[in-house]
């Protein structure tokens, strides 16, 4: 009777400590894909993918601007389509004005074929990197068929997202030579090779890096020095030790850290962000990250999931 009590009770603890973390950890996506939040806002939705294939997930983030205009940067890897159709759908979407690929690596323009069948595409955005893939071929051969346009992009372009973000291209510089053997072993090639974007919106600002290594931070900074700086970024290479060097954190300077990845690429890099005051999230613990401004410098945050953990800081 005792060890049926000591069980009785361990299954009690047990479940009041499950149900106390499925009420910690609440779900908000309804209120991260509510579309009627947007007006007058350039609004960034960093996404949480989940890979149902031997690749991981990836990158995949939704913006809308001040008069409705939507840009997808990055569609994660083929099998993510799902989680970016679902995210569009919950927000009403119908037409991707801008679709933006950072490079041509499988999990950043992996669902790209499939977002231009299944949505009205005003153009896609590319560096001039080719890359003989078949998810490469696939996107390429989707924007044939459907005969949407498909503009390059290189350092020193802009352009405005609605008609209130400028979008200026920091990086690569227009012009190519392909290394050896390409594309065997040139994946730090095509990393470094990711377009670096900058939106201003007011007094408002927002960096995309890609998958930009130290060696690329390096050349960019060399280049724009001050100019990088940016109060939100979505973080190089999915917060991997590869990216973030101490010059390019110095000179983002972010309020707003995002980290999108299946899991923690490295947590000193998390930690780096974190002790230098900027607001630091990973949508493989926060889940979807809503970050909007009206574009006084001040930003309204939204994760889909309450931390249960501090383990992080």
């Amino acid at each position: 009777m005792k060890r049926r009590s000591v069980i009785l009770a361990l299954a009690v603890i047990l479940l009041l400590t499950l149900t106390s973390f499925a009420q910690e950890r609440a779900d908000r996506f309804e209120q991260i894909f509510d579309a009627s939040q947007d007006a007058g806002r350039l609004t960034a939705r960093f996404l949480q993918l989940i890979t149902r294939m031997d690749e991981k997930s990836g990158d995949s983030t939704i913006l809308t601007s001040p008069d409705g205009k939507v840009m997808v940067i990055d569609g994660g890897n083929p099998s993510t389509f799902e989680d970016v159709d679902r995210a569009l759908k919950a927000l009403g979407i119908t037409r991707i004005d801008y679709l933006v690929a950072s490079h041509p690596h499988v999990d950043h323009v992996g669902s790209f074929a499939q977002l231009i069948y299944n949505y009205e595409i005003g153009a896609v955005y590319t560096s001039e990197l080719e890359y003989t893939t078949s998810h490469y071929r696939n996107y390429m051969e989707a924007i044939e068929n459907t005969k949407t346009p498909h503009i390059i992009l290189a350092e020193g372009d802009s352009f405005m997202f609605g008609q209130h973000v400028k979008v200026e291209i920091l990086h690569p510089p227009a012009g190519i030579e392909y290394p050896a053997n390409y594309p065997q072993g040139a994946t730090q090639f095509i990393n470094n090779r990711s377009l670096v974007m900058k939106m201003t919106f007011k007094d408002s600002s927002f960096l995309f890096t890609g998958d930009v290594y130290v060696a690329a931070e390096r050349d960019i900074i060399g280049r724009y020095g001050d100019k990088l700086k940016a109060d939100v970024l979505k973080v190089p290479h999915h917060g991997d030790s590869t990216s973030s060097s101490k010059s390019f954190r110095d000179a983002v300077s972010p309020k707003v850290a995002v980290m999108m990845h299946d899991a923690i690429a490295d947590l000193r890099i998390f930690q780096n962000y974190s002790k230098a005051g900027a607001q630091t999230f990973v949508t493989s613990v926060d889940g979807a990250v809503l970050v909007s401004t009206a574009g006084d410098g001040e930003y309204t945050i939204i994760t889909q999931f309450d931390r249960v953990t501090d383990f992080l800081n």
